[in-house]
């Protein structure tokens, strides 16, 4: 074991030592120095993550910003359109309603033409409505009478005719004898015996539109006659 008190012993060793505490202090230098170098690169790369990332952020939150006001201004041009398609329908169907109308009352005037000039018919529904109200009066006898030498008359006076030989009715056709000015439409003459089938038929009739308005009809001197007689169109 080396003598401490040996002074140049002493001062080597206190050389060394200064020697060694320079290199460690230069060493703690240096690695504070890389320390704080890496340390601030670190810091650095960080920030400018956190900018990319709050630039990205700040876009993504800009476009859907943007998609929605695009959005919103796409629903209000719908909800125009839409608005506008309505009132549209609307006209329109105002239009198609007026012109349905007018449609309707064009045809009814034309209907009514037809009625007034041409020929009178006793359609399929009609001749069901006469027939089912006449049910009970089946194997009575009706005496047609008709003005001769007009066609409509007869045509007409032969669909009654076979209206109520269908309704089960014991039916003549027999041409009136005529002196001065014939009575237009349907009369009645009828019997005292006969007057219940008399109402019956001009209800049916009447019903069936056969004839507008009341039937006239005149009191026959024969209790048991019943004629029908069918003058031109009124």
């Amino acid at each position: 074991m080396p003598d401490l008190s040996n002074v140049h012993f002493l001062e080597k060793g206190l050389t060394w030592s200064s020697l060694a505490y320079l290199v460690l202090v230069c060493l703690a230098a240096a690695a504070s120095f890389i320390l704080a170098f890496f340390a601030g690169r670190v810091t650095s790369a960080k920030n400018m993550e956190i900018k990319r990332l709050q630039g990205a952020a700040a876009e993504t939150v800009a476009h859907a910003h943007a998609q929605t006001e695009t959005a919103v201004q796409e629903q209000r041009r719908l909800e125009a359109d839409l608005a506008h398609a309505q009132v549209e329908h609307e006209q329109l169907r105002k239009e198609n309603r007026t012109l349905q109308l007018a449609l309707e009352k064009e045809r009814a005037a034309r209907l009514e033409a037809e009625q007034r000039l041409g020929a009178r018919r006793i359609s399929p529904k009609q001749r069901q409505s006469i027939q089912t109200e006449l049910a009970g009066f089946r194997g009575q006898s009706v005496a047609i009478i008709i003005y001769p030498g007009d066609r409509e008359i007869a045509a007409f006076a032969n669909q009654i005719y076979d209206t109520l030989a269908a309704a089960g009715m014991i039916v003549s056709l027999t041409p009136a004898l005529v002196f001065g000015k014939t009575q237009p439409g349907i009369a009645f003459e009828v019997g005292a015996h006969r007057r219940q089938l008399a109402t019956a038929l001009a209800k049916a009739f009447v019903d069936a539109q056969v004839c507008s308005g009341p039937v006239t009809a005149m009191e026959s001197d024969n209790a048991d006659r019943l004629e029908i007689t069918v003058g031109p169109k009124p």
